[in-house]
């Protein structure tokens, strides 16, 4: 998984002003470096031109919370973490519960569906008597009208 992050991004995540990560990520130490790469971004000015943005590798995240660690309260860095933790795990038995109400809806919709089906076959059986009973009748007043018109009277 190739997956990169804005400064922007790892603040929400870690819970660190964005302008920290920036310069800490700007200083391109020994531990952060191979996780770092820099893109063009678009120019928050209309017409701007590109600038180039510094992004982090997701699993860069550890040596940069160490290197952050360093010039934090770790109180802080702990706090925000587990809250990230929690809400990971909060978001786990959310998917969970969502898969198996996905599976109970699917067996209900496949339920559902052969009800369908059964439900179209009668009505084609209907349909056909129906049909039938039609032309019977048909044949019965058409029978009743050709009898009218023949009929001698003796």
């Amino acid at each position: 998984m190739d997956l990169y992050m804005n400064p922007s991004e790892i603040s929400e995540i870690i819970g660190v002003e964005e302008g920290i990560i920036s310069r800490t990520l700007e200083r391109r130490d020994t531990d952060i470096e191979p996780f770092l790469r820099v893109v063009s971004a678009p120019s928050e000015e209309p017409g701007g031109t590109t600038a180039p943005q510094i992004q982090l590798r997701i699993d860069g995240l550890a040596p940069l919370i160490k290197r952050l660690s360093y010039n934090m309260p770790t109180d802080d860095i702990i706090e925000n973490l587990s809250c990230q933790v929690i809400d990971i795990t909060y978001l786990r038995e959310t998917c969970a519960k969502l898969e198996a109400d996905k599976q109970k809806l699917a067996a209900e919709n496949a339920e559902l569906r052969e009800m369908i089906e059964s439900f179209d076959v009668e009505r084609a059986k209907w349909s056909s008597q129906i049909a039938d009973l039609r032309s019977q009748l048909v044949k019965e007043q058409s029978k009743g009208w050709m009898d009218r018109l023949l009929k001698r009277k003796d």
